[in-house]
């Protein structure tokens, strides 16, 4: 759910967002993805947050999915996805490590992997050093060297993933709709912390940014 500050203190809903409509022995997962294998179609989502049946008894963290038949979709937060200069998919082809994701599932017993019903892309935050900068029709584009400790660089070219990414820093598109709340320059050699949705483009990670704000030392 987004929501806006009124004058009185309380908050007005802008948006509220179902990923799975339904509700039989619902089970939920968020957080970044971990593995996604290349011989079978199993994922290891690392679930910084999980409710339902599946988590019963279980002490969370790492878990294994199956997504052989899951949906997959796009966070509907952003409402520019459209007009990115690329082809800003998500699906089982392109999914990579780090990438933020909810996870829902109708299991009937504690057992994995559990089969995902859905897979939905989030938006999430990365923290790095602008190297250069361009634009790409209507998108100002800025490439990021990201923080050593950031997870994309390390799970980019662990083997037996169905994917290896081919440049594991990140391009980030910003247009008119990115709030920037950063005080630090825009420009080669800053160091900022971005949000948005980040997509795999054929190897190479591009984000469709929402925010910018300053970052923190590496």
């Amino acid at each position: 759910m987004d929501a806006a500050i009124q004058a009185d203190g309380t908050l007005r809903a802008t948006c509220v967002a179902v990923y799975d409509t339904t509700p039989s022995n619902l089970s939920f997962s968020i957080g970044p993805q971990a593995y996604v294998t290349a011989s079978v179609p199993l994922m290891n989502p690392l679930a910084v947050e999980g409710q339902g049946p599946d988590y019963i008894g279980s002490s969370g963290g790492e878990t294994e999915y199956n997504f052989g038949s899951a949906v997959f979709q796009i966070s509907g937060q952003m409402a520019n996805v459209g007009t990115l200069p690329f082809t800003a998919s998500f699906n089982a082809a392109n999914m990579v490590p780090d990438q933020s994701i909810f996870v829902t599932t109708h299991s009937t017993i504690n057992s994995q992997p559990w089969q995902a019903a859905t897979i939905t892309l989030l938006p999430q935050t990365i923290n790095g050093m602008v190297s250069a900068v361009s634009s790409s029709g209507s998108f100002t584009t800025y490439t990021i060297e990201l923080a050593a400790y950031d997870l994309f660089p390390d799970l980019a070219v662990l083997p037996g993933q169905a994917t290896l990414l081919t440049n594991p820093n990140t391009v980030v598109y910003v247009d008119s709709n990115t709030q920037m709340l950063n005080t630090s320059p825009l420009a080669v050699g800053s160091l900022l912390r971005f949000n948005g949705l980040v997509f795999n483009d054929g190897g190479t990670l591009r984000m469709n940014c929402a925010q910018i704000d300053d970052g923190v030392a590496e």
